[in-house]
């Protein structure tokens, strides 16, 4: 047998629980939270800023940053010109043209790679369509230029990425790449707990302020 709801009449409860000393009290807990709260900023003891871009906060390994293209190991770009990552792309950034390769073994090869950095979404669609581990991302989140053109990465640009020594390796299908291999070893770097981060919930680390040429190793 199905029992009855329950109805709770909120304003009646709130009748009942109401006291003098409830009303007079409640204004002081308040502030005394308040004043806690300023005690804690005015000390240090508790800070919820992170001083840009001497500190950044700790990213996670499947955080979709700016992309890389991985190689062979010989080098040569690991991408077979399937298509397959411009197809699955909703934002259409990404521009493919394919050619011969010289090892009989390997069918196709894109002779031609291109991402266009102001229309990409980030959402990782190109990497988890993929069939050949030959696109990841990393955490990279810095993507400034002085000119349109600048925002359109070659294959030249995916594939040699200095900044991975500092940003490191992002979203991928495996976290051990199995066969590709990325131009730049990402090192790695210690975890700092920094002083009075209590809100941030989580590590911050320490990061140089270095702007990264792409052209230049």
């Amino acid at each position: 047998m199905k029992k009855p709801s329950k109805t709770i009449n909120v304003a009646e409860r709130a009748k009942q629980e109401a006291s003098l000393a409830k009303e007079l009290l409640s204004p002081l807990v308040g502030l005394g939270l308040t004043f806690n709260r300023m005690v804690d900023n005015l000390s240090g003891k508790v800070s919820a800023t992170i001083s840009y871009p001497e500190e950044r906060r700790s990213y996670s390994d499947r955080f979709r940053g700016a992309h890389i293209l991985t190689a062979r190991a010989d080098g040569s770009p690991r991408c077979v010109a399937c298509y397959m990552c411009a197809t699955a792309c909703p934002a259409d950034c990404i521009y493919i043209e394919p050619g011969e390769h010289p090892d009989p073994q390997i069918e196709k090869v894109a002779t031609r790679f291109d991402i266009d950095m102001l229309r990409c979404v980030f959402c990782g669609f190109c990497v988890e369509a993929c069939p050949e581990e030959a696109i990841i991302m990393s955490r990279q989140t810095e993507i400034c230029e002085y000119s349109r053109e600048g925002t359109i990465w070659g294959m030249e640009r995916l594939m040699r990425r200095p900044e991975l020594a500092e940003f490191g390796v992002g979203f991928r299908p495996n976290d051990e790449l199995v066969e590709s291999r990325l131009s730049v070893a990402p090192k790695d770097k210690p975890r700092i707990k920094m002083p009075g981060r209590v809100t941030l919930k989580e590590d911050v680390e320490m990061i140089p302020n270095v702007t990264f040429d792409p052209h230049k190793d």
